[in-house]
């Protein structure tokens, strides 16, 4: 580790025991609600479980429940990507209330696929006509109800082109078989649906990060883990001194 980035995680550590010991006495009255979007193999859960670990050794109450779409969908609904994405999407807006009412009082709920993402798989679904326009209007416009879209804090979407995707997918595999999401044909409108959405809705949320971890991104998970964890402090900094 340079000394640089190691000055860098003492000074993160400083201001998140800075964060906590308000917290411990003036706990909030919901948690900071961050999500995770992106396309697969893009750093996105790697980056996650470095920055829920950063939080909790350091003591904060941290939510982040397993992803929907890979973990939790049930097996029989994975043939049918409307039921899949509907069922998924339904499991990211379960946890922002269970986080907005829970007894625990949370410090910081993690989202790993929450309504952003949930707005660009209808996106792609509509594009590529498993559903009409005007379900996916209506669908979106009820993912951006004001009482759970404006819980999410700030948005973290995590980008890399097709052929990187494909490349991590591939490493130290034994067959380089493509899958149904994880080939270039699928990854490529995958990742204009983002841009879409993006363009169109970013600005009904409080914070959209783009952070591309692409080949010629110049970032490692470690960097990319501290940046991430600098801009959530930062806005537990903001939450603790309103």
């Amino acid at each position: 580790m340079s000394a640089d980035l190691a000055d860098r995680l003492a000074a993160l550590r400083e201001r998140a025991e800075a964060v906590i010991a308000r917290l411990s006495t003036n706990p909030p009255a919901r948690p900071l609600f961050v999500e995770f979007s992106g396309s697969p193999k893009s750093g996105k859960s790697t980056c996650i479980e470095t920055v829920a670990h950063f939080f909790r050794r350091l003591k904060f109450k941290v939510l982040a429940p397993s992803e929907g779409a890979s973990k939790r969908t049930p097996y029989y609904l994975k043939d049918d990507i409307v039921a899949f994405n509907t069922w998924s999407a339904s499991y990211a807006l379960g946890h922002i209330l269970e986080g907005l009412y829970h007894s625990d009082r949370y410090h910081l709920a993690i989202l790993d696929r929450g309504l952003f993402d949930a707005l660009v798989w209808f996106e792609l679904m509509a594009v590529q006509g498993n559903i009409s326009r005007e379900t996916c209007t209506t669908v979106h416009n009820f993912l951006l109800v004001e009482k759970w879209r404006a819980a999410t804090d700030a948005v973290f979407l995590f980008k890399a082109d097709a052929a990187t995707s494909m490349e991590r997918e591939n490493k130290d595999k034994l067959i380089a078989e493509p899958g149904r999401a994880m080939n270039p044909e699928f990854l490529k409108p995958l990742n204009e649906a983002y841009d879409r959405v993006k363009a169109q809705y970013a600005a009904q949320f409080p914070k959209v990060e783009v952070i591309d971890t692409g080949r010629d991104a110049g970032t490692t998970p470690q960097s990319t883990a501290a940046g991430v964890t600098a801009t959530i402090l930062e806005l537990l900094e903001r939450q603790t001194r309103a």
